[in-house]
C-alpha cells in the first residue's frame, strides 16, 4: 500500500499524463454554405435585403474576441445607415455524442474535423455554456475613446518629472562634492555611500516605471489607431457606395455554429458560419 503522502502526487501525475495525451485542435470559421465569393483569400458569406448586399468573412481570433470583416454594397437610390452596434450573433452547438458506457474517450484521427462535444469528450473536459440569447457586437466608438484616454494617462505618467529622484540625486552629488579633499570617518563614508546607492536604486526603478508607462501608452495608441482604421464604424452609405470594416464579437470556442444578424435598414439578414476544429495531434 502506498503511503498517504504519495497518493496525491500519484493522482496529480496521472492527471498530468492524461492531459498531455489529450488531442489538440485548430479552430476556424467558414461560411456554413460555400458561396465561391472570396476577398483576399477568405470566403465570404452573402445575404441581401431590399437590393442591398451584405458580405461577411472571418478574419481571426483574438484572445477574447472573434473578428469578422463586413462589406456593404448599396446599389439603391436611397441612403443606408450602417451601424456596427446593431449587429448581433447567436452561438449554437450540435448534440453531444451518445454516452459510451465503457468510459472510452473518442479518438479522432489527425486532420479530422469534429464538433465541440466530440472535442471536449476527447480531452475529458466539460463543455462551457453558450449565451442563451443573441450577443451584440462591440461598438468601437466608446472603446476608441477609452483607449485614447488611457493612452494619454500613461503618456503623462511617462513624461512626469520625478522631483524626488532629482532631489535624491542632488543630495548624493552634494555629499560627494562636500567630501572632496576631506578625511572621512568610516561612518561618514558609509552614510555617503548609502545616499548614493539609494539615489541610484531609486532612479533605476523610476526610469523602469517611466519606460513601462511609455510602452503601455504606445500599445494603447496603436490599438486605438488600429480600431480607427479597420473597424466598421457607423456611417451613412449613399447610393452607389460600399463600405468594409471589421466587426468584433465575444469569442465562444465551444460553439459549432454562429449566425451573424446584419442590419439592413429596418430589416435583419442572417449570415451563417460553421466553427470547425481540426485535430492537429
Amino acid at each position: 500500500m502506498l503511503p498517504l503522502y504519495i497518493r496525491p502526487l500519484l493522482l496529480l501525475a496521472l492527471a498530468g499524463l492524461a492531459t498531455a495525451c489529450a488531442p489538440t485542435y485548430q479552430l476556424g470559421l467558414k461560411p456554413a454554405q460555400s458561396t465561391n465569393l472570396f476577398v483576399e483569400g477568405r470566403e465570404q458569406a452573402q445575404a441581401s435585403a431590399d437590393s442591398v448586399e451584405v458580405r461577411l468573412s472571418f478574419i481571426c481570433y483574438e484572445a477574447n474576441r472573434v473578428v469578422f470583416e463586413a462589406e456593404y454594397r448599396n446599389p439603391t437610390r436611397r441612403a443606408l445607415v450602417v451601424d456596427p452596434a446593431a449587429f448581433q450573433y447567436e452561438a449554437s452547438r450540435r448534440p453531444a455524442p451518445a454516452y459510451d458506457f465503457k468510459g472510452r474517450r473518442p479518438k479522432p484521427l489527425p486532420g479530422t474535423e469534429v464538433t465541440a462535444a466530440v472535442a471536449a469528450a476527447s480531452q475529458a473536459v466539460p463543455l462551457p455554456p453558450l449565451p442563451p440569447k443573441p450577443v451584440a457586437a462591440f461598438d468601437p466608438e466608446p472603446e476608441i475613446t477609452m483607449l485614447r484616454a488611457n493612452a494619454d494617462k500613461e503618456a503623462a505618467k511617462a513624461a512626469r518629472i520625478d522631483w524626488f529622484g532629482i532631489a535624491l540625486s542632488a543630495a548624493s552629488l552634494a555629499t560627494d562634492v562636500a567630501s572632496i579633499g576631506k578625511r572621512e570617518t568610516q561612518a561618514q563614508y558609509q552614510s555617503r555611500a548609502s545616499i548614493r546607492d539609494a539615489a541610484v536604486a531609486y532612479n533605476v526603478v523610476s526610469t523602469a516605471n517611466k519606460v513601462e508607462h511609455a510602452i503601455a501608452a504606445d500599445v494603447l495608441q496603436q490599438r486605438a489607431a488600429q480600431l480607427q482604421e479597420y473597424a466598421l464604424r457607423k456611417v451613412t452609405l449613399e447610393p452607389g457606395q460600399q463600405v468594409r470594416g471589421y466587426l468584433y464579437f465575444p469569442r465562444y470556442d465551444a460553439a459549432d455554429a454562429l449566425v451573424v444578424r446584419a442590419p439592413v435598414g429596418s430589416r435583419v439578414v442572417p449570415l451563417e458560419f460553421a466553427q470547425v476544429r481540426r485535430r492537429t495531434q
